[in-house]
């Protein structure tokens, strides 16, 4: 495996925020006053999920669970690609990111290149670590070993993720980091998932939160925001790639 070749795992983790689960319907109707009068919770939980869709760009913050494993991620992604952020895996280290039309870069700790690196032999894997932890790894965006890496940097591809819901029901007006936002509550096969949209301006899904079996946190902003995906200068090493 290359050294900067993101797991599997991390990739399915990621995606996983994206997915909206099943639901099954609530007893009882929605308000028709609010900022959304008339309006289903499943229609309003719709139309956050189609202003993201049209977001030029967005930041995505919070915390996922990848097999009982808490993963925390911030990262700045734009439709054209660019990308800026951070992903932590319990137990498994923790990485930057930055990918702009020409190049990948890496930045992991030794935690996760021993992740990565696990079947090569000690000497080899500590000879890797010596060269890379720490460092920005800088690759093609075009090269082969940059495609999964590149994967967490597509918006539109995350996006296609998201599942319509169904059976939601209208849950109050709270504040969400400043902003007034429409709480949208459904149930799920083994908790509960609560959306976030904003009341004013586009109605963008501010916050998703779910419980269960795998429990998750996360919040959107920064839409339609210019991402700095400006390539490092200082302490980069060249790969092949």
């Amino acid at each position: 495996m290359r050294p900067a070749r993101l797991t599997a795992a991390a990739i399915v983790a990621t995606t996983a925020l994206f997915t909206l689960t099943g639901c099954f319907p609530f007893s009882g109707g929605d308000a028709e006053s609010g900022p959304f009068p008339g309006e289903s919770g499943s229609k309003v939980a719709n139309k956050s999920l189609d202003a993201l869709r049209g977001a030029d760009s967005l930041t995505i913050t919070g915390s996922v669970r990848d097999k009982g494993k808490p993963m925390k991620i911030d990262m700045a992604i734009s439709k054209s690609g660019d990308c800026k952020g951070s992903m932590a895996v319990e137990g498994e280290g923790s990485f930057e990111l930055i990918r702009n039309s020409q190049f990948v870069f890496l930045k992991a700790d030794a935690a996760f290149y021993r992740t990565q690196l696990k079947d090569l032999p000690k000497e080899q894997a500590d000879a890797a670590l010596a060269q890379l932890a720490g460092h920005w790894v800088k690759t093609k965006a075009s090269s082969p070993d940059s495609k999964e890496l590149s994967a967490l940097c597509d918006l539109d591809d995350l996006l296609k993720e998201f599942d319509k819901s169904s059976g939601a029901k209208k849950d109050g007006v709270v504040q969400v980091n400043g902003e007034y936002a429409q709480k949208v509550t459904t149930r799920t096969t083994d908790g509960t998932e609560d959306l976030y949209v904003a009341t004013k301006g586009e109605p963008f899904l501010l916050k998703a939160v779910e419980t269960g079996k795998d429990p998750s946190d996360v919040s959107f902003s920064g839409f339609n925001l210019p991402v700095d995906a400006a390539s490092p200068t200082k302490d980069v090493v060249e790969t092949d790639g």
